[in-house]
């Protein structure tokens, strides 16, 4: 059971924090935790869902790619909710399980396609190592460009935040849900 109840446009809720609600819901047609909880916080709710939102679809990564950037982040953070949703939704987008596979047992990435390697590679040292090489940087630039650098870097970096926000919380995944292989 989380922390605090989930928000809702009802009076049990801020002014605020239901304007919040309603905005995510009209502008996503959901309300997709950790964005609902930010609501809290009001606009901040808001904000994230809208960057959430850019950064997943209106990138130039292409759907397949920036799952399996979210799965990264997922496992870097060890948050079974967000990858158990993003695993299913990156292999409707294309993402391949072998790919999905190295990443949730931390596998060799020989055998994977340059790209899905690449993502990998990044996120790991982004996220896992005290820097990104220079090899790799220089690699995902000459892959996506600049632009690509800093949408590889915000999108894997938004869901380190929202895996934060469900650990306070104690948001779980649902029973039923794929979860990560335990780290050993």
């Amino acid at each position: 059971m989380p922390r605090l109840p989930f928000p809702a446009d009802t009076d049990e809720f801020s002014d605020e924090t239901r304007a919040a609600v309603r905005h995510i819901q009209e502008t996503r047609g959901s309300m997709p935790p950790p964005s609902s909880y930010l609501t809290y916080a009001g606009a901040a709710g808001e904000r994230l869902s809208d960057l959430v939102e850019h950064l997943r679809y209106r990138t130039s990564l292409t759907p397949a790619e920036s799952e399996l950037a979210i799965c990264t982040a997922a496992r870097a953070a060890n948050a079974d909710y967000i990858w158990s949703a993003h695993v299913r939704l990156g292999l409707k987008a294309g993402t391949r399980e072998e790919a999905i596979h190295a990443v949730d047992t931390y596998g060799p990435l020989d055998g994977l396609t340059e790209d899905e390697a690449l993502i990998i590679r990044f996120g790991r040292e982004l996220l896992e190592a005290p820097r990104v090489e220079d090899e790799t940087f220089d690699a995902v630039r000459a892959r996506w460009g600049e632009a690509g650098v800093l949408e590889l870097t915000a999108v894997m970096s938004v869901y380190m935040m929202n895996a934060s926000i469900l650990r306070v919380m104690e948001h779980k995944a649902p029973d039923d849900a794929r979860f990560l292989t335990p780290r050993t």
